[in-house]
């Protein structure tokens, strides 16, 4: 059995429904109604908690041969700083799996996570594979660049903000920072290929898309891709952290957050040919993978709602 925790998140949704076509899951998700994100007909068991939960962890343990760890946040919430989730759940993840004699942890990580990072998430995410290097587990670290897909928190939340925003599109920084926008669907498929694979033990792995792109690029292959025009305006960095503490107070969520930020002042690129050469298929390209952004959709009132979410 294998446990994936974040099983409700962009890249866990996907591992699941992947996972159970061949064997049986269970899923630590946060408390709430998120079990309904799961396509129909997925069967998994579900153990309702959060990762700060050590008992609600050690019954999630019970015959669990392999974890995929994906349960992280980029930006605190209500109950819990980056921190708490990020390192302080990573540890508690692997202290029940070590009581329980689990062996083996396949963790999806950030391309830039140093746990010398001046970027509270990058550093989060680098002491995280930290822990587990060190844990004594069979481990295989997975370092992705930009994760995209249907549903996800930037290409889909970009599309709502073209659409709901007159003229312009603020972009924090000058947007040169370069990516390798990676589609969650190759990401599961990466982590599928790690999680039986001896050969893949003890390694860590970056992966990103077969194309390089600096994130200005991104945006105009969004806008043509959803036929909204709009004139790129790039907000120094004090401005937009500003901006985005201003926004959160008053709506519950801006545009872009502080982590977003710092994911933008770093290139988070690797090798063109690391899916290839590490697992052995060609990945998807970006313009190929992004039709979901052209769906019809309330993208205006998508948008505001996204905003006036609190987390």
């Amino acid at each position: 059995m294998i446990l994936v925790t974040g099983a409700t998140g962009l890249v866990g949704r996907r591992l699941v429904t992947r996972l159970t076509a061949e064997g049986e899951v269970v899923c630590l998700i946060r408390p709430g109604p998120r079990v309904r994100q799961f396509e129909a007909g997925v069967s998994v068991k579900v153990i309702s908690a959060d990762v700060d939960d050590l008992p609600a962890l050690r019954l999630a343990m019970h015959g669990v041969r392999d974890i995929v760890h994906l349960a992280a946040i980029s930006r605190p919430n209500r109950r819990h700083s980056i921190e708490d989730v990020n390192v302080g759940g990573t540890q508690n993840v692997i202290e029940a799996a070590q009581e329980a004699g689990v062996q083996r942890i396949v963790y999806v990580s950030l391309i830039g996570a140093d746990t010398h990072s001046a970027y509270p998430y990058l550093r989060s995410k680098g002491c995280a594979e930290e822990l587990i290097r060190n844990s004594g587990m069979d481990y295989t670290i997975l370092r992705a660049s930009a994760v995209y897909g249907n549903g996800d928190d930037w290409t889909s939340a970009m599309a709502m903000g073209m659409h709901a925003m007159p003229l312009i599109f603020p972009i924090p920084g000058d947007g040169r920072s370069r990516l390798q926008p990676l589609c969650a669907d190759d990401l599961v498929e990466c982590i599928s290929l790690s999680i039986c694979n001896r050969s893949k033990y003890n390694c860590t792995f970056e992966v990103g898309g077969p194309q390089m792109f600096a994130f200005n690029d991104i945006v105009t292959e969004i806008m043509r891709v959803t036929g909204v025009k709009r004139r790129l305006y790039h907000m120094r960095e004090p401005l937009a952290r500003a901006f985005s503490r201003t926004c959160e107070r008053i709506m519950g969520r801006p545009p872009f957050s502080e982590a977003n930020i710092d994911l933008l002042s770093i290139d988070r690129t690797t090798t063109l040919d690391s899916v290839s050469h590490h697992f052995g298929f060609h990945p998807a390209r970006f313009a190929d993978s992004i039709g979901y952004l052209t769906q019809p959709r309330p993208w205006r009132r998508m948008f505001f709602d996204y905003l006036f979410t609190r987390n």
